[in-house]
């Protein structure tokens, strides 16, 4: 194996967010995620637009980490011959696509992980996952999950974010103490490498940066927990973030305001891969 993919594809196996934990904030999130995920259904859009590239006829689809169904539904559009599994690690989201979803149509639902996905080997034709690796555990052993379930030739598509995602909360928190605020996101190089390692071919992997600007700090908190995304990251701080802590980031992260708006960067990752 080549030493460099190798050392990228191990640099992702640091401890990730508590799955539970995770699985619950997606849960109490569900019923208004759709009002606040505006990035997330852009992000899926951009990530399908691509797939008919790739020259599929796929019959058996595979959606990991679904969610309230925008990207599942996409897919019955695109392939509406096909067979798709939903899959959630959050219940309520599952419940939310089950009820947003078209009666009638090949469509089951899995509540599951990625690194450990509940079904046989090579039994799906197309893997897509959108903005939902970043929270698993250890990303090689999602995309060793990933190859399992594919069969020959199939093709898996994501999208995850990456290092430089919400860099100004993450540069405002450090001036307040050492505690980890933000997840930590692999770079383009790194998902890769582990695409590589994991046995796929084909691999491409794109990045692009997406500023979008926010009324205010606390603006952009409260749509983060309204889509689940709550600090889970093993070097979170142990006990509440007093008033003059969360008072004394929202004064760091103000001075990056312009206009009356402040940014937030969320860097995107979109990889494309073929499993032989």
């Amino acid at each position: 194996m080549n030493r460099a993919l190798k050392e990228g594809a191990d640099a992702l196996g640091v401890p990730g967010p508590d799955k539970r934990q995770v699985g619950r904030a997606f849960t109490r999130a569900a019923a208004g995620y759709d009002a606040v995920a505006h990035l997330q259904r852009e992000v899926g859009d951009a990530l399908l637009e691509n797939l008919p590239r790739l020259e599929l006829s796929p019959e058996r689809l595979l959606d990991v980490g679904a969610g309230t169904g925008y990207c599942t539904r996409k897919l019955l559009q695109r392939f509406p011959g096909a067979s798709l599994t939903a899959l959630d690690l959050a219940h309520g989201m599952l419940l939310q696509c089950r009820a947003g979803s078209s009666e009638g149509r090949s469509l089951s639902f899995v509540c599951g992980e990625a690194e450990s996905l509940p079904l046989r080997g090579a039994c799906m034709d197309l893997l897509v996952s959108n903005l939902a690796l970043q929270w698993c555990q250890e990303l090689p052993a999602a995309l060793a999950e990933f190859r399992r379930v594919l069969r020959p030739g199939g093709v898996q598509a994501f999208s995850t974010f990456g290092p430089a995602t919400l860099q100004e909360l993450r540069e405002a928190w450090a001036r307040v103490d050492g505690h980890s605020h933000v997840l930590e996101f692999p770079a383009a190089r790194q998902v890769a490498a582990a695409l590589a390692v994991a046995g796929f071919r084909e691999v491409s992997v794109q990045s692009r940066l997406r500023v979008v600007t926010y009324a205010s700090v606390e603006a952009l908190m409260r749509e983060l927990k309204g889509l689940g995304a709550s600090n889970r990251s093993p070097g979170r701080p142990r006990h509440l973030v007093g008033k003059r802590a969360m008072g004394a980031m929202i004064e760091a992260y103000a001075e990056r305001s312009e206009g009356g708006r402040i940014p937030a960067s969320f860097e995107i990752i979109h990889a494309y891969a073929r499993r032989f």
